[in-house]
């Protein structure tokens, strides 16, 4: 599986414009626990945010909704931008990480596609081998989730 999904990303790169954009999104639950999947194409680190690339004339938020629907069937607003950072394994590669917040959460266990293998929430530390970016980015939604918390 991994030699077809470097064979499908190159072709994609070879369509795409002269940068590409990934999208992901951290949801929290109300216990501050973030949603994490187990990506069947991910070899090195399987567990990540859900997301994917953004398409041609797509905003990158409508693509984290996108996403999170596609991946999960979860209906989500992205709510703001956490952080923007160039990828380590692909030239002319931006990913972009939002907060988002789901419209409904429905009963467990949550469909997933094909993409993905297995889902869980966790706690911050409780997280299992992450990218250092998405290990990022949800610091940075719950510094932000705490601010909030203290301002009310």
């Amino acid at each position: 599986m991994p030699r077809i999904a470097i064979a499908t990303q190159r072709f994609y790169r070879l369509v795409q414009p002269r940068f590409t954009v990934g999208a992901v999104g951290v949801l929290l639950d109300d216990q501050s626990r973030v949603l994490l999947v187990k990506h069947v194409f991910h070899p090195k680190t399987p567990w990540g945010l859900p997301g994917g690339w953004v398409n041609r004339n797509e905003l990158p938020q409508h693509a984290v909704e996108r996403e999170f629907h596609e991946e999960t069937t979860l209906n989500v607003t992205a709510i703001m931008p956490l952080h923007v950072w160039s990828s380590p394994f692909w030239k002319n590669h931006v990913d972009m990480g939002f907060a988002v917040t789901a419209k409904t959460l429905p009963a467990e266990p949550l469909k997933l596609s094909n993409e993905l293998c297995d889902y869980r929430w966790a706690t911050q530390d409780d997280l299992p081998p992450l990218s250092p970016e998405h290990r990022h980015i949800i610091t940075l939604a719950l510094r932000r989730i705490d601010d909030v918390r203290q301002t009310r």
